[in-house]
């Protein structure tokens, strides 16, 4: 270094230092360049990391227009809906946040984090079907931002505007995205563990902490499964790409499962030092019972998701034949999302309980997957490369069709209902039409767009038709209320009989307690309420097992409403006495003894 700079004279101390101006102009020059070259550089990360940003809130505004869409408008739907709302509403009752409790007795099936959430939206918002819905589409929309972004840094702008736009416009996830479940939080939390352990392997940083935070929450939300699905997708990808040697210190695994165990490990000990048998209960048989024993829950074939996929990921699952995979430009990030999707899908078909959000998982990389298929074929990186027949926009030209075909088969369905056995066809008849009308329209926009040439055009059409065909899609639920929830009943008990004993008739009906605010009496099978009606003091003067019981009661002083099946009311009637029937949804009635005192509207 001394020998380079020849003019250099060192005087004395204190002294000057003479340089030549040679070595000034050359070196002045060269860092200029340096520091302009670095100023250019951070002005274009500023400019990529907005451009991200704003790719990421448009995702996230359509999702939420889809998502919060008639988010409260018709009933809590039985049984799931009605269950976790009446939970975390008798959290916000008694202020226990420890031991969720359904009908006052103790309720363990699933870890405390939808509770918790969901009984902070009923202090935020009151106690509504909005509220209780309201953290379900908030994770649905978190989870699109999420796709959205990890596209964006793993593959570009055009791969995250369409990854999320298609995330958002599947009806899996955009119906689930409006369903009290645990299975959408566990979703958007494990669609955030796995993107962030990927981008922690592609950049290094803090992201595998955000991973582990969201593997923790899932933990909470859902059990072990929310860590077993990220951690086995990241071993899987890390063999793929032969670099499985050091994942434990380059993950910081020690640490991070550390922190996982921090977070999530005292509620499921506390439980267990709290009550007697919880350990065997929910792991032994809320887990490896619903894994290994085909009796035990929701027995299906292995090939179950598959049809559920095809289905739930309509119209884009319709173009993954027409795509031509060998010209896709190489990506480390294709091969994470296809591990990521054999690892939920496969796991999910081993298992023995199945049902169809289980695999809500897999849909936002296979979304990714989707959107690298059509921008690979519609924009080829490769075009140029010999041996390659180079795809174009073609590849959407079915896409118009096959969107008018789903529209007219919805209008058919419609035209047809009277024909089906199931009465949820007729009943929601009104909003297939509407679907169907709006998917042909949408596929008459699609094709018009790709005969221009517009592929941009065509993929905007799409997302539009099948955004506005989901939100007509809502009102189908709220034609179909009175088939699968109870809240015009129980609101009719709450306001006709607001100080009644409620009892039920051979089948627990989960929206009763939320509605009229009460514990109900159950007569017959316990069912899911039997872990806590066990351990419950009280469980004698709450769970009856037979009729003689039943009528033991009801013929004591007091108001008393009955909730019974037509066909049990039928057979027991003669033995209730007089009454009056204050209530009727489906098959049930509600019956008020008529010596006491109804109260009027």
């Amino acid at each position: 270094m001394i020998r380079r700079w020849r003019g250099l004279s060192l005087i004395s101390r204190g002294g000057s230092l003479p340089i030549n101006s040679s070595i000034v102009s050359e070196s002045g020059a060269a860092g200029g360049a340096s520091r302009s070259s670095a100023i250019d550089s951070a002005a274009h990360d500023r400019s990529e990391s907005r451009a991200r940003g704003l790719v990421v809130a448009g995702t996230s505004a359509l999702a939420a227009a889809v998502f919060f869409f008639h988010l409260g408008r018709y009933g809590l739907w039985e049984p799931d809906e009605a269950r976790y709302a009446e939970i975390a509403r008798e959290v916000v009752e008694s202020g226990n946040l420890l031991l969720p409790h359904l009908n006052y007795v103790l309720y363990l099936e699933k870890p405390p984090l939808l509770y918790w959430l969901t009984a902070a939206s009923f202090r935020l918002f009151g106690q509504s079907e909005f509220a209780a819905r309201f953290f379900v589409a908030a994770f649905a929309v978190a989870g699109v931002a999420a796709t959205s972004y990890f596209a964006a840094r793993a593959f570009g702008r055009r791969h995250a505007i369409l990854a999320g736009a298609i995330l958002a416009t599947t009806p899996l996830y955009a119906v689930m995205a409006q369903v009290l479940t645990t299975d959408m939080l566990l979703a958007a939390l494990v669609t955030v563990a796995m993107f962030s352990l990927y981008l922690h392997w592609l950049e290094g940083g803090a992201w595998c902490w955000l991973g582990y935070i969201a593997i923790a929450l899932g933990i909470l939300t859902k059990g072990p499964v929310a860590a077993a699905l990220p951690i086995l997708t990241v071993a899987i990808f890390l063999a793929w790409q032969r670099e499985l040697r050091g994942a434990v210190r380059r993950f910081h695994a020690v640490a991070g499962l550390a922190l996982v165990a921090i977070a999530a490990a005292p509620w499921f000990i506390a439980t267990s030092l709290r009550v007697a048998g919880f350990f065997d209960f929910y792991f032994a048989g809320e887990h490896f019972r619903r894994i290994f024993e085909p009796s035990y829950s929701h027995g299906e074939p292995i090939w179950f998701y598959l049809p559920v996929l095809a289905a739930g990921l309509l119209p884009w699952s319709m173009l993954v034949p027409l795509f031509t995979w060998r010209a896709m430009t190489p990506n480390p990030a294709r091969r994470f999302c296809l591990a990521a999707s054999a690892v939920v899908i496969g796991s999910f078909s081993l298992a023995s309980a199945k049902l169809i959000p289980y695999v809500l998982p897999a849909a936002a990389p296979i979304a990714v997957l989707i959107a690298d298929g059509i921008i690979s074929c519609a924009w080829p990186a490769r075009a140029g490369e010999p041996g390659l027949r180079p795809p174009d926009s073609r590849i959407l030209a079915e896409a118009g069709p096959l969107l008018g075909l789903l529209g007219a088969g919805a209008i058919a369905a419609a035209a047809s209902a009277g024909r089906f056995h199931s009465p949820y066809v007729i009943e929601v008849r009104p909003a297939l039409y509407a679907v169907g009308a709006i998917m042909a329209v949408g596929g008459a926009v699609t094709l018009a767009a790709f005969m221009m040439r517009r592929t941009r055009a065509v993929l905007a059409a799409i997302v539009v038709a099948m955004a506005a065909a989901l939100a007509a899609g809502t009102w189908a639920r709220i034609e179909a209320e009175p088939l699968r929830c109870y809240a015009g009943l129980g609101r009719s008990l709450s306001e006709r009989a607001p100080n009644a004993t409620v009892i039920c008739y051979h089948r627990y009906v989960q929206s009763l307690p939320f509605y009229t605010r009460r514990r109900v009496i159950l007569v017959g099978p316990q069912s899911e309420l039997r872990f806590g009606a066990e351990r419950a003091p009280d469980a004698g003067d709450y769970f009856f097992k037979s009729d003689a019981e039943l009528l033991r009661l009801w013929d004591e002083p007091g108001e008393k409403v009955l909730v019974i099946d037509e066909p049990d009311l039928g057979r027991l009637g003669a033995r209730l006495g007089n009454f009056a029937i204050i209530g009727a949804e489906h098959q049930k009635r509600a019956i008020l003894k008529r010596n006491e005192r109804v109260t009027s509207n």
